[in-house]
């Protein structure tokens, strides 16, 4: 009675005001439970070696959630605990009083805990914990559900999995568990305070008394969180990189869910136009590629690929195609391809490529890094990933350039804040390195300052051109937390030495994309995510950094108008938010895209030809005209240049003596028709694009001898298998009747 007096006690400490949410009394019923098995003079029994545990809840269970993901392939991670690791604390000596039942845990803990959560967490709920538990005991599993439960997710998973790794004691006290739920101010617990509390721990853990005998965090250590489809994940073999590619393919297995907490827009598809309506087709160049390498990164981590997160634009221009360099240092090279379509005999397939010329530049640059600094920076790795990208930005720089820094949380972190200098200068070194994630997410306010910074930069050095890089995964949460309400806040008004805004994306989980791309896009910059370090740095090395940082063409866009006696049909693949009104083809705007020196843009068309066309499939016809306009950064000169597009129509897509163009053509249909999706289902539409999908892997095996094994095609052959094994392979039709 004694023991189950005490139980009373620490629930009542630690859940006394309605304000405390779950993932507290999560922390509060786990004490309890460990320090009333503190009690006992003798283990509490386990299930014998290898014995099965009982069956997890159902899915749609109250307590139930996704586990959070983990993080890519090759990011460091303490070694995950066996899953039957039970939340336990040493035996007490055998003068203590005895232990108390389960039954009386359970009286002293559910009426508590349900006083405090109402509807969200029952008694049942706890019933059901604890009755699942082998041992009476709560499992580092079931602690999960509750945190994951939690509808305002104030304690994540990776805040769980903070608090085990971050801790240099190796242990745990109930005082520090007090000082966590005693930290949060309203209800929430920020990753910084998690550090600040683990790591201050560590003198306190020795000193405490067997009264408070001390949690083991090895038992407290969540596994290594995996995505919500268990089963398919653990059947799978691990993925694992290789040179040139990667083993473990998931073909045949379904991938699992989708990582919870991410943010992407629905582009809708674009349909074929007819040519008796419209022959034009205006779009800004896109030089982004993120939206490939977040499809790579999930299907690394073994998660469902979110068909709103494909970008049919990025997927061809993450791949180089190897166009022939303009003959001139002021102009692209456009180059035009038409193909029969490979799965479509009906139809065409046109390629047109537009490559900036590689050319030396030794004007200064002025960066300004404006770091995300919040608390949802401290899953997995993002803050590593961030302080690395940034660190290699530093270091490309040379003597001549200036770099500034900004960190943001909930507001600016001016302590940190560095007005811009050289690059070695020991304060930016400093603030570089002190990166650490707190509190709410202000893009905003991190933004403005950025800005602030940079024109003054430019006004001190007019000749530089001006870069403001923003590190983070989007979550912004105080403020303005839209795109468009960001930029305007921040608005740059001298079009003519634009400050060029720079996203990179870190993070799977809780990811804001549609932010991220659209800051760039309206930006006047570009987008790139990193999935690890190594990444980083290969990203901003010197020589990746500086071709990339300098500008050959501003607003730069193209028109496309069709032989309507040839082309009866037409639709561009992709570049669903490039699209712009054809009356906007004359006009300098900034959202247009910057091609840095060296970059290329690929757009495909899918093509219906007249009936007439094909009287004389093997002469030369002329499809259409291409023009491009574009602004010279600096000086403002307005650009133009045109050509035309011919061909022959009997150009079969297996002999068109380019495997490239054939590589690209296949990068292109694949992504646009998995991207046109609603949503994975088991219904007609995802069989279609699974047909779709296998047709374009049978095209794809030849090309990869013909292509010498690239690392690319093979990425690209492990995203399509991943992406083919979430779609159901036939679907039987209805027949109407009712059963």
């Amino acid at each position: 009675m004694y023991q189950t007096k005490r139980v009373s006690r620490i629930m009542s400490a630690f859940v006394p005001i309605r304000t405390r949410t779950i993932a507290q009394v999560a922390i509060g019923l786990l004490l309890a439970l460990a320090i009333a098995a503190c009690g006992s003079s003798e283990p509490a029994p386990s299930s014998a070696p290898g014995a099965p545990r009982s069956a997890p809840v159902a899915p749609n269970s109250a307590i139930s959630a996704p586990v959070a993901p983990s993080s890519a392939p090759g990011a460091p991670r303490s070694a995950p605990v066996a899953p039957n690791s039970a939340i336990s604390a040493p035996v007490a000596p055998s003068s203590a009083p005895a232990a108390p039942s389960r039954a009386d845990v359970q009286d002293a803990v559910a009426p508590a805990v349900q006083s405090q959560v109402g509807e969200q967490l029952t008694a049942a709920d706890v019933q059901k914990i604890m009755d699942e538990s082998s041992a009476g005991q709560m499992t580092a599993a079931d602690v999960q559900k509750i945190v994951d439960q939690s509808s305002a997710g104030s304690l994540s998973a990776a805040d769980v999995q903070k608090i085990v790794t971050e801790s240099s004691a190796g242990q745990m006290t109930a005082a520090d568990v007090q000082k966590i739920v005693d930290a949060s101010s309203a209800g929430s617990l920020s990753a910084a305070d998690v550090q600040k509390i683990v790591t201050e721990s560590a003198s306190a853990a020795a000193a405490q008394s067997a009264e408070s005998a001390p949690l083991s965090l090895a038992s407290l250590s969540v596994p290594a969180p995996q995505p919500a489809t268990q089963a398919a994940a653990q059947q799978s073999p691990p993925v694992t990189q290789q040179a040139g590619g990667y083993s473990g393919s998931p073909s045949g297995q379904a991938p699992a869910a989708q990582p919870s907490a991410t943010t992407f827009r629905d582009y809708e598809r674009s349909w074929f136009t007819s040519t008796d309506e419209d022959v034009t087709s205006t779009f800004s160049l896109d030089t982004d590629r993120t939206s490939f390498q977040l499809a790579l990164n999930w299907a690394r981590a073994g998660y469902e690929v979110e068909p709103d997160s494909v970008r049919a634009e990025e997927w061809i221009n993450a791949f180089d195609y190897g166009y022939a360099p303009p003959a001139h240092r002021d102009s692209f090279a456009i180059s035009t391809d038409v193909v029969r379509h490979p799965l479509d005999d009906r139809k065409h397939l046109a390629r047109i490529g537009f490559q900036a010329p590689e050319l030396q530049d030794d004007a200064p640059l002025n960066v300004t890094l404006v770091l995300d600094a919040s608390g949802s920076m401290a899953d997995g790795n993002r803050v590593d990933i961030a302080r690395e990208a940034a660190e290699s930005i530093r270091r490309s720089l040379r003597s001549g350039d200036r770099i500034g820094v900004v960190h943001f949380t909930t507001d600016v972190i001016h302590d940190l804040t560095v007005e811009h200098r050289g690059p070695d200068d020991r304060e930016v070194r400093r603030s570089i390195d002190q990166l650490a994630p707190h509190g709410s997410t202000n893009v905003q306010a991190g933004l403005n300052l950025g800005v602030q910074l940079a024109d003054r930069a430019r006004r001190e050095w007019p000749d530089a051109y001006n870069y403001i890089i923003l590190m983070s995964d989007g979550v912004a949460n105080v403020d303005a937390t839209d795109p468009f309400a960001i930029l305007e806040s921040a608005y740059d008004a001298d079009s003519r030495n634009p400050l060029r805004l720079i996203t990179i994306g870190v993070g799977i989980e809780n990811y804001n994309d549609y932010l991220l791309e659209q800051l760039a896009q309206h930006g006047n910059g570009w987008y790139r995510y990193l999935s690890d370090t190594h990444q980083a740095q290969a990203t901003f090395s010197r020589d990746s950094w500086l071709a990339l940082s300098i500008p050959f063409a501003d607003q730069t866009r193209a028109q496309v108008t069709w032989n309507d006696e040839v082309v009866e049909y037409w639709r561009m693949i992709g570049y669903e938010n490039r699209v712009t009104s054809d009356e906007s083809f004359v006009e300098d705007r900034k959202e247009f895209a910057e091609i840095p020196i060296g970059a290329a843009t690929t757009v495909f068309y899918e093509l219906q030809l007249r009936d007439d066309a094909w009287r004389y499939p093997s002469e030369t016809v002329e499809l259409g005209g291409v023009q491009l306009r574009w602004v010279t950064p600096v000086s403002g000169l307005a650009n133009r240049q045109a050509t035309t597009m011919v061909s022959r129509l009997d150009r079969d897509f297996d002999y068109t003596g380019d495997p490239l163009l054939q590589f690209g053509a296949l990068v292109a249909l694949a992504s646009d028709r998995y991207g046109s999706l609603p949503y994975i289902a088991n219904d007609s539409d995802s069989a279609y694009v699974h047909r779709d999908l296998r047709d374009v892997a049978d095209w794809l095996d030849p090309l990869g001898q013909q292509l010498g094994g690239l690392a690319s095609l093979q990425d690209f052959a492990f995203v399509l298998d991943h992406i083919t094994a979430a779609l159901p392979a036939d679907v039987t039709r209805s027949s109407g009747y009712s059963r």
